[in-house]
């Protein structure tokens, strides 16, 4: 399968197992590649007349060869924030996750804020989120702020709820909430859904320190194999969007992002002329990013302001992620597409729900209707598949994270990690949603098992097809874009429950190997 206009390779990779995700030419044995995309693919004796005295030949020594994975959606600046904080992922005690503030408060400067990531109250032996007395132990004037595993809690101490202006008597806005003491009505220090607030309180990171972080989500994305990502920030900017694109032309990012904007920013975005997913083949603007949520038994936004924004977006032509996680949220999502469609329909929109986690059978048909796609997280199946099984009502088993039933109904599925709230391992998540089954042996759902090949989709084909680039990305054929990945064995030949110790070997962007072991 050769472009007929090339006659020569830059590079020839072969001696593997190339798994093309091409259904009509599933396995090959070399690629081709010359100028940054892929030009021919088939038997080693059908390329050798794209070899040169210029190509570089490498051979893979049967391991098997794959696209690069496409993770639609993680949160790349929130992920890089982490790594200049205080790491709680491990934490299984309050007493623990005080002693790793404590370690860090010295290095900080008088009046900074102890910022802490990635605890999650249903691994801790006391079974509850820390308070604000627990992490006043720690400090009692400089800040301290905790941020859940989810991104949708925090934690603050004394010090910070006062920096922050919540006092007894704040009312949070947009649909947050603050628990309050029952006795006393003080909050305890624990909010919800305050995100967005937070972050005008906080003092960002400085530049050096975000170029640190981004430096090194960027070596983790290329040796786990993820050559494009989305970043789905709610809260991104067309600055964010800016400072995408500066740590891409510095070489400081690698992988190829498809950034998403807050639906706040898009009055900016159409003010400056920008189209949907403009730009090149390294940063282009994505989807519009739409935050629903439920609290105090509201949803917010609320459903006449949804179906205002969602319609804003469509009609100009954008795609929609909401950000939709139980039914609530994912019926008011589906009902504003449908709205939207039949105020201005269009025949390919892909809008997406993202997470979907609970979905109920007349979902499946009506995201079917609404043409509707869904972006799910199969690695929280792995890292955290007790907590499912422990906190969701036994009947509703059947509806978490369905993929199956999805893709039986023509409905598009997507892989991702939404890192950090889980860890970047797509080998997990193609391991995942094949056994629904956790590290520590807890099976959910296993009647929504994928195959290998279905799986492999998810975080390839059916990723590209999302950001509306099947044609450049995603699968191995003549004309694409050469992100390519070399595992480090055979994926076919070992058991599903033991994908996810294979490990990336090398990694290709554009023809050129950007990261090996």
């Amino acid at each position: 399968m050769p472009l007929s206009s090339v006659s020569t390779a830059d590079l020839l990779l072969h001696g593997g197992r190339i798994l093309t995700l091409n259904p009509s030419y599933p396995v090959a044995e070399a690629i081709a590649i010359s100028a940054g995309k892929i030009v021919a693919i088939g038997t080693e004796q059908e390329l050798g007349d794209f070899v040169s005295p210029h190509t570089q030949v490498l051979a893979c020594g049967g391991r098997t060869i794959l696209p690069g994975f496409v993770d639609p959606h993680l949160h790349l600046f929130s992920w890089a924030s982490r790594f200049c904080g205080v790491d709680l992922s491990a934490a299984r005690s309050i007493p623990e996750i005080r002693r790793l503030l404590a370690n860090r408060l010295p290095h900080i400067s008088p009046g900074e804020w102890l910022r802490g990531y990635g605890y999650d109250e249903f691994f801790l032996a006391e079974k509850r989120h820390p308070t604000r007395q627990d992490l006043d132990l720690v400090s009692l004037d400089s800040p301290v702020i905790l941020r859940h595993r989810t991104g949708h809690a925090a934690v603050l101490n004394s010090a910070g709820l006062r920096q922050a202006g919540m006092h007894r008597d704040f009312v949070p806005s947009g649909g947050g909430n603050i628990e309050r003491d029952v006795r006393s009505g003080e909050p305890t220090g624990v909010v919800y859904e305050l995100e967005q607030f937070l972050r005008t309180i906080l003092p960002p990171l400085t530049a050096n320190d975000l170029e640190t972080g981004v430096k090194r989500a960027n070596t983790e994305l290329l040796r786990q194999g993820v050559t494009t990502f989305h970043d789905a920030g709610a809260g991104n900017t067309l600055e964010d969007l800016a400072l995408f694109r500066h740590f891409s032309s510095a070489g400081v990012l690698s992988s190829r992002a498809t950034v998403m904007i807050g639906h706040a920013a898009l009055p900016r975005v159409l003010e400056a002329g920008l189209s949907p997913f403009s730009g090149d083949e390294y940063v282009r603007l994505g989807s519009v990013k739409i935050m629903l949520h439920e609290s105090r038994g509201e949803l917010y936004p609320q459903a006449n302001d949804l179906a205002a924004m969602v319609t804003q977006a469509h009609r100009r032509g954008f795609q929609v992620a909401f950000h939709a996680v139980e039914e609530g949220p994912i019926s008011a999502a589906l009902a504003a597409i449908a709205q939207a469609q039949r105020r201005f329909p269009r025949t390919d929109h892909r809008h997406r729900i993202e997470h979907c986690a609970l979905c109920p059978p007349p979902f499946i048909d009506e995201l079917a209707e609404t043409g509707s796609a869904v972006v799910i997280q199969p690695g929280f199946f792995y890292f955290y598949g007790e907590k499912y099984v422990t906190e969701v009502d036994p009947d509703l088993h059947s509806w978490l994270y369905r993929t199956k039933s999805l893709l039986d109904r023509g409905v598009p599925v997507a892989g991702s990690s939404d890192c950090p709230v889980s860890p970047l391992v797509p080998l997990i998540g193609i391991q995942a949603v094949i056994t629904r089954r956790s590290r520590s042996g807890v099976t959910v759902n296993p009647c929504e098992c994928l195959s290998l090949p279905e799986a492999l989709s998810l975080f390839t084909s059916a990723g590209a097809w999302i950001g509306f680039e099947e044609t450049q990305k995603g699968r191995i054929m003549p004309g694409m874009l050469a992100d390519l990945i070399v595992l480090d064995g055979d994926l076919t030949a070992v058991p599903a429950e033991e994908i996810g110790r294979l490990k990336v070997a090398m990694t290709l962007v554009g023809g050129k190997i950007v990261w090996s072991a």
